[in-house]
């Protein structure tokens, strides 16, 4: 069992929007390409008490104690946003974040990734593809 993980998730570049009015099933669709640079880097450990550090800590903290409600999981974590994408800049920092987040609490405890899930319950997704 592993005390700590660290993911790095690309800023993204969205192409245009496939569907606006959701006639395909996928409101907001779009064709979207990773970037290099910049990128949001979080790391996540076990802690003897809750630290949330780094930029984005608010947003990252929402979204850890919302997942961690979620899907039951207790105890204490140590999260520090090492690196973030610019917010509001059209690269994907909230969905980035949100789901950096969510990916390093399923790995550190072994749980199965669900992208999809974990962008619903973080509203990520509703404005974009």
């Amino acid at each position: 069992m592993s005390n700590s993980v660290t993911i790095r998730v690309p800023a993204r570049l969205h192409l245009g929007f496939l569907d606006l009015n959701g006639d395909t099933g996928r409101r907001f669709g779009s064709v979207g390409l990773p970037l290099s640079e910049p990128e949001t880097v979080v790391t996540l450990s076990r802690s003897s008490e809750t630290i949330v550090e780094g930029t984005e800590s608010r947003r990252a903290g929402e979204h850890l104690s919302t997942l961690c409600s979620h899907l039951g999981i207790r105890g204490q974590h140590g999260l520090v946003v090492e690196q973030s994408i610019p917010s509001h800049a059209g690269l994907g920092s909230g969905t980035q974040i949100a789901l950096a987040v969510a990916s390093a609490l399923r790995t550190l405890h072994n749980l199965p990734l669900d992208i999809g899930g974990d962008a619903t319950l973080l509203e990520r997704g509703g404005r974009s593809g």
